[in-house]
């Protein structure tokens, strides 16, 4: 996944932009690890999928507002499918 997709964070007061992007990486990467763990323990992808989906919609929007959200998503889509066509 190593990517992080660019959101305005103009709402946070991160001065420290470097160290606050080393710890949305290190975040996101735990966060991927996990719910990969729980997908082999539940042997259900999808499940686990929809449950992420579903929290990160609903907590982002409420963080960042709908506009943002969907442009996120989206880019996280056009990261998978660029993926895919390097694979």
């Amino acid at each position: 996944m190593g990517q992080i997709i660019k959101l305005d964070f103009s709402l946070y007061n991160t001065n420290q932009e470097d160290l606050y992007e080393q710890k949305l990486i290190r975040i996101r990467d735990e966060i991927e690890d996990y719910l990969n763990q729980s997908s082999t323990i539940e042997v259900d992808d999808l499940a686990i999928a929809l449950a992420a989906g579903r929290y990160a919609s609903m907590k982002l929007t409420k963080l960042t507002g709908e506009e943002s959200t969907k442009k996120f998503f989206n880019e996280c889509i056009k990261t998978t499918l660029k993926q895919r066509i390097l694979q």
